[in-house]
């Protein structure tokens, strides 16, 4: 093969997404599963009663809801006695039976009975884990470093609420499963330190939902990044203004304000949208690793009651056009360890200090003593 056949053989790889391009991908990448609050499923979809499957931060997970209560339980999912798969038995009250031999566990992971023995194990002996149930999602909190969790563990931050959520200020407008997208999480929170690109791939107003550019529609981005994390280091907020702009004149009415907040790892965003006129618009977006590079992403929105549902609609559908461009780029990129950056490039390698804290110690995370990697003796640099 020559080296121009080997050139275009490489490019295609990574245009086709092949096996030797998922490798290198994946190899670049931090530990795919960080610490923090995940969306597991909608409430709506666990009834009282009902057990699911579920395999993600790689792990194989129930999830049940008592038969007699709206609690909610997520928990390994094979039994401790002989490793039958949990999803096939039944909900008990608020435990779940084995479909084996019909031992039941709290969802706290004790042996509570044993329907031929009169002495059940007494210590806790399955992984079981903090679970709560916030605007209509039920959210998990998953700890990494090998040391097992507990439902009734203390975990280092609480689950994201919004107050307008809570007391009704905002209401319910809708939700889109996104579906898979394969990128790694940090993906997500790096954009918000890559101010240089908003000019290139979000310079076009689009037909909500879709990546079709309205003719003669422009969009101007005033994106800061400085953030902030001294109150509440779990969480980090970043502003941005977005300005219309028709056939090249700047709309100043349309100047509109989003505040983008990002929980722990990544796992749920906030996006606070305020448009002159319209009110407030609150969208949840999540992201659920089913794999090193995959993740299922879903958005849940809520806004003022006053505003209309087609605006509504038009604002979200216009944030996933905007998102799914971005989705375009890091299903194919890799991850720079030591980037080499330029002046005008955000404060990557600070959100990168930042976001080591949801590794645990014996995990290698961005930002922490990256330059010490095999292979990785160069530190990042700056180009004037």
């Amino acid at each position: 093969m020559s080296p121009l056949q080997h050139r275009s053989s490489v490019a295609s790889s990574a245009r086709d997404g092949t096996r030797l391009a998922r490798e290198l991908r994946r190899a670049s990448y931090p530990p795919p599963y960080p610490d923090g609050w995940y969306r597991l499923l909608n409430s709506a979809q666990l009834r009282r009663g009902q057990l699911r499957y579920l395999e993600c931060l790689g792990r194989a997970l129930v999830i049940w809801r008592s038969e007699h209560s709206d609690d909610v339980f997520a928990m390994e999912a094979f039994c401790p006695h002989l490793g039958a798969n949990l999803a096939h038995g039944k909900v008990r009250g608020s435990r779940v039976e084995c479909p084996f031999h019909a031992w039941q566990l709290t969802g706290d992971g004790r042996v509570a009975r044993v329907p031929y023995s009169d002495t059940p194990p007494q210590r806790s002996i399955t992984e079981s884990f903090p679970v709560e149930e916030v605007h209509g999602q039920i959210l998990m909190y998953h700890r990494g470093g090998g040391t097992p969790q507990h439902a009734g563990e203390n975990v280092p931050c609480p689950a994201p609420r919004v107050a307008e959520i809570d007391d009704g200020s905002f209401v319910y407008r809708g939700h889109n499963d996104a579906g898979r997208a394969r990128v790694h999480m940090i993906e997500l929170i790096e954009n918000a330190a890559d101010p240089a690109h908003f000019a290139r791939l979000h310079n076009r107003m689009h037909v909500p939902w879709t990546r079709i550019p309205i003719p003669g529609v422009e969009l101007e981005h005033f994106p800061r990044t400085d953030f902030d994390t001294d109150t509440e280091p779990w969480r980090l907020s970043l502003p941005i203004e977005t300005m219309v702009k028709i056939r090249g004149r700047r709309i100043t009415a349309s100047r509109s304000r989003a505040v983008v907040t990002y929980t722990c790892a990544g796992g749920i965003l906030n996006l606070r949208i305020t448009t002159p006129g319209v009110g407030v618009v609150e969208i949840i977006q999540t992201q659920l690793p089913i794999g090193p590079l995959e993740q299922q992403v879903d958005f849940r929105w809520f806004a003022e009651p006053a505003i209309p549902r087609i605006v509504v609609w038009y604002i979200v559908g216009n944030w996933v056009s905007q998102w799914r461009n971005d989705v375009r780029i890091w299903q194919s990129k890799v991850f720079r360890d030591t980037p080499t950056l330029s002046r005008g490039d955000g404060p990557v390698m600070r959100l990168r200090r930042w976001y080591s804290q949801f590794y645990p110690e014996s995990e290698t995370a961005p930002g922490r003593d990256l330059s010490h990697r095999p292979g990785n003796d160069v530190l990042p640099t700056a180009i004037d």
